[in-house]
Formats: C-alpha cells, sequence, structure tokens
C-alpha cells in the first residue's frame, strides 16, 4: 500500500474528513487530496504531525510494506516470540483508542459460551470465531464496494 492509501484509509478510520485533516495540519485540503492520490508527499515536517493526528505511526506511513517484518526474537532454546506490532502498529496503538477490556469481557464469554454450548475444544472454539469474523469482514468488504 503506497502513503497515499495509507494517508486515506488511516483518516477515514478515524473518521476524519479530508477538511478537517487540512485544518489540523494548517494545509489545504487539495493538499490532502494530492498526497491520497500519491501526486504529492507530505512535507518531513508533517509526517510526523500526520501521525500523530492519525493515531499511526511514521514507520506505518513511510515504510513499504515489502521492508515490514514481524520481530522474532528467541525466548527460550525452543520458543521464539513474535512481535506483530512491528508489521501491524495498530496492534500497539489501539489499546490507547479502543474500550478494549469491554470486547475482551464480550469475546472471553463467547469462547466459553461456544465451547460449553457445542463442547469445541479451545483450540477449535478459536477456529471457529476466527471464521466468522472473517465472514463478517468480507461481508463488510462488500458493503463498502
Amino acid at each position: 500500500m503506497k502513503i497515499g492509501e495509507k494517508i486515506a484509509k488511516a483518516r477515514k478510520n478515524i473518521n476524519l474528513t479530508q477538511d478537517q485533516l487540512a485544518e489540523l495540519l494548517v494545509v489545504t485540503r487539495q493538499t490532502i487530496s494530492k498526497w491520497e492520490s500519491n501526486l504529492a508527499f507530505p512535507e518531513t515536517a508533517k509526517v510526523s504531525k500526520l501521525a500523530e493526528v492519525l493515531k499511526v505511526s511514521c514507520d506505518y506511513l513511510l515504510r513499504d510494506d515489502k521492508s515490514m517484518t514481524a520481530e522474532v526474537s528467541m525466548q527460550s532454546s525452543n520458543s521464539y516470540v513474535v512481535d506483530w506490532t512491528k508489521l501491524y502498529p495498530i496492534l500497539g496503538e489501539y489499546q490507547n483508542t479502543v474500550d478494549y477490556k469491554q470486547y475482551h469481557n464480550i469475546f472471553t464469554k463467547m469462547i466459553k459460551e461456544m465451547m460449553t454450548t457445542y463442547n469445541y475444544s479451545l483450540d477449535n472454539t478459536i477456529l471457529v470465531l476466527k471464521d466468522l469474523l472473517y465472514k463478517a469482514y468480507l461481508d463488510k468488504q462488500k458493503e463498502e464496494k
């Protein structure tokens, strides 16, 4: 995804119009439009403020997706830990804006209910819920088109 697409996506994720973003950054709406169309790029001095307003990292905006990789570190001789926030910065940022405890409680109840109702194992329950979430995602994508 190019920087313009990332700017547009992040702006829409926080429900800002191009006019509102332009006002916050002290630029014109046309400037925002050019950035989002990849016809122009934000000045270096604007990137930090842009990332702050859009609630994303500068890395997210500037890095080529192909160069982004998850950071893997060895925890013990046979165990590795993957830091997915390097690949998906939103995973490190959402806890500052989303009432994650509320969603955690909802998901926990869903897991317990499915395990009890259908006698599924924890792993099978998670797989089913992932599949259902993916189907809902596909439906939402169709709605947006």
